[in-house]
């Protein structure tokens, strides 16, 4: 008799506690949960508004789970504090789940890592991260311990990116929109996309990704966080560039086919270049520290402030280039010089997050 009571009672707690805390699954299908639904689906699972408040532009609320009982005559309590915080910016939603119990944290990101998710430093120890991010396709799960008056708060904020399937990628400034190399794998497909290393010289260096590399669609994508591969420094289109999987290959592509919204693109002759701009075009010569460096304030029908525009040249061996600090585009084509686009630089416009 007393084993059936407690397995009742083990049954019980076991159907409470399942029942009590919010499930990988289930985050990641509010994050597409109009407002209204979501609140209903959390007062459901006994969660109750305690508060809102605005960090900036985001909207923060706050649910605190009740904490329930079970058993009988000597009813057990749930001691576990649990909390979901919805942070919402414009159309973009957040959602933190914090509980005090290890056990159910341990359990959600064992969950996320049989879905796919992965972080690739989770069991490095060299490494001493505030958060681990584990990634797969289009959506994140950002892992972390905080600890309020004495308690450790474990922490899962999950975020879905809003990648239209219907929008096409026609320009360079498209490709903006792909901030981690778990989005380009979404949506281009693993095998055209490879992880790789930049070296900007002998011992700088930076984790990047390749699309299509090695092609004339090629495009480097430097990461602000190379820990993770996410939130873009600048895309590299056409040129040559040191990565570290091409050492050793004899045939290196450096055509590009990628066009930027005004026009421009990487092999553009200078000529065309100047009669797009509208204006002439100052740019660096070789006594300078980036020599064929298109400088901003050329910007006219063109807008070299969000990009480096890097010229080549056929034939500028001759001391008058080499002296040059500055040249300008009119007088170096009356001189005859054959110059071209090398290398765009794009980087993401000032002030919009890409993350």
């Amino acid at each position: 008799m007393k084993k059936l009571l407690l397995l009742s009672f083990c049954t019980a707690a076991a159907a409470m506690a399942k029942g009590q805390n919010l499930s990988a699954d289930k985050l990641m299908d509010m994050l597409s949960l109009p407002a209204a639904k979501a609140e209903s689906f959390l007062i459901s699972k006994k969660y109750r508004f305690t508060g809102e408040e605005y960090l900036g532009d985001t909207l923060v609320k706050t649910y605190q789970y009740s904490a329930a009982s079970f058993g009988g005559k000597k009813k057990q309590v749930d001691t576990s504090g649990r909390r979901l915080i919805r942070s919402v910016l414009k159309e973009t939603f957040i959602l933190t789940y914090q509980v005090t119990s290890a056990t159910e944290y341990r359990s959600m990101i064992a969950d996320l890592k049989k879905k796919g998710f992965y972080c690739e430093y989770e069991k490095d120890s060299t490494v001493r991260a505030a958060s681990y991010l584990y990634q797969h396709e289009d959506q994140t799960a950002d892992a972390s311990v905080r600890w309020e008056d004495g308690t450790a708060w474990y922490s899962v904020s999950f975020f879905k990116k809003i990648i239209p399937a219907d929008k096409g990628i026609y320009f360079a400034e498209d490709l903006l929109q792909f901030s981690s190399h778990e989005y380009l794998v979404y949506y281009f497909g693993a095998k055209n996309v490879k992880k790789d290393i930049y070296y900007f010289g002998k011992n700088d260096l930076a984790k990047c990704s390749v699309l299509l590399i090695n092609t004339k669609r090629q495009v480097i994508f430097i990461w602000k966080d190379g820990l993770n591969r996410r939130k873009i420094s600048s895309l590299l289109l056409g040129g040559h560039h040191k990565l570290k999987s091409l050492e050793g290959v004899d045939s290196v592509n450096t055509e590009n086919s990628w066009l930027l919204k005004s026009g421009i693109y990487a092999g553009m002759p200078l000529f065309d270049l100047r009669e797009l701009n509208r204006n002439n075009i100052a740019f660096c010569g070789g006594d300078a520290p980036n020599p064929g460096l298109v400088l901003p304030e050329s910007s006219d029908k063109v807008d070299f402030g969000n990009k480096d525009v890097i010229l080549s040249c056929t034939d500028c061996n001759d001391d008058k280039f080499i002296k040059s600090k500055i040249m300008y585009a009119d007088k170096a084509m009356k001189e005859g010089r054959q110059l071209f686009i090398f290398t765009i630089a794009l980087y993401p416009p000032p002030g919009i997050a890409f993350d």
